[in-house]
C-alpha cells in the first residue's frame, strides 16, 4: 500500500527522523555542510531580519534550516515534489520550531509556483537544478526572478562542467580529489527509507531522462541567470564537483 503524505508524517518518529537525517548528510557528502554554512553567511541582511525564504526543491529541508539557524525570525517556505522527503522536512522543522509552510509541487509543471508569495527575500536551493534540462532551468530562473522582491537574493549550488580548453587538466586534477558522492551512501539512505515506509518509494520517483547532470558550465549558469533578468552575479565557490552562485534581483 502506498502511503499518503499524512500517513508518512505519522510514521516518522523522532528516532526515524534523526536516523534519516544522518544518512542523508552522509549521502550528500562532507562538503554539503560547508556549502550550507556559506549560503547562510553570505546573505546580505542583518541577523535579526524577518526574512521570507523559499527553500526550492527542499528535500529534507537542510537548506532552509541552515538559513533559519542564522535568521531565526524568518519564515521558511519549502517546496518539493517528493512527499517522503518533504515529510522529513515537516517533521524536523516542527520539532525544531522552524516557522514554515510546505508545498508539494513538481517543478516540471508550469504552475508549480501558484499560491506562493511574490516577494521573497531569499530563494535558495542545493543540488536540485541539474535534474532539469537547460530549457526548463531557463524557465525556472524566470519563475524565481518573479518570486523575488527587488533586492531579493537567489543562491544555488549545482554541478558544473569546465570550458573545453580547460577540461582535460581539470579532469586530471579532479581524479585525484576525494569523491563527494557514492552509490553506496545513496542506497543506504533509500534502503532505510523503504524499510520504514514498507514499500519501494524510489519506484514512485520515476526517471528523469533529460537532465543537465554536469552539462552546464559556470558561464552557462551565469548566462541563464542574466537571461532571466538577474544582473549582480557572483561565483562564491568552485570545487571539483560543484559551483556556488549568488545573484540578486535589481
Amino acid at each position: 500500500m502506498i502511503l499518503t503524505q499524512s500517513q508518512i508524517e505519522k510514521k516518522l518518529s523522532n528516532e526515524n527522523l534523526d536516523e534519516l537525517l544522518e544518512l542523508w548528510q552522509t549521502e550528500q557528502g562532507a562538503a554539503k555542510r560547508r556549502d550550507l554554512e556559506l549560503m547562510a553567511a553570505t546573505l546580505p541582511f542583518p541577523v535579526d531580519a524577518r526574512l521570507r525564504v523559499l527553500d526550492l526543491c527542499c528535500g529534507p529541508g537542510d537548506v532552509g534550516r541552515s538559513i533559519w539557524a542564522r535568521y531565526p525570525h524568518s519564515q521558511i517556505d519549502c517546496v518539493d515534489r517528493d512527499v517522503f522527503l518533504i515529510s522529513i522536512c515537516i517533521g524536523v522543522n516542527r520539532r525544531e520550531g522552524v516557522s514554515a509552510q510546505n508545498f508539494v509541487r513538481d517543478l516540471w509543471n508550469a504552475g508549480w509556483h501558484n499560491g506562493l508569495r511574490p516577494d521573497y527575500d531569499v530563494v535558495a536551493t542545493a543540488n536540485a537544478l541539474h535534474w532539469f534540462d537547460a530549457h526548463r532551468v531557463a524557465d525556472l530562473f524566470t519563475d524565481v526572478f518573479g518570486l523575488l522582491r527587488p533586492g531579493g537574493v537567489f543562491l544555488f549550488v549545482e554541478p558544473a562542467c569546465t570550458q573545453k580548453m580547460f577540461a582535460d587538466g581539470f579532469a586530471e586534477w579532479k581524479s585525484r580529489q576525494p569523491a563527494r558522492y557514492s552509490r553506496e551512501n545513496w542506497e543506504r539512505f533509500w534502503t532505510r527509507a523503504n524499510e520504514i515506509l514498507g514499500y519501494d518509494h524510489t519506484k514512485l520517483l520515476g526517471s528523469r531522462d533529460s537532465h543537465l547532470d554536469e552539462g552546464m558550465s559556470v558561464s552557462g549558469w551565469g548566462q541563464a541567470l542574466r537571461n532571466a533578468g538577474f544582473e549582480c552575479i557572483d561565483v562564491l565557490l568552485r570545487d571539483a564537483d560543484e559551483v556556488f552562485l549568488a545573484t540578486a534581483k535589481p
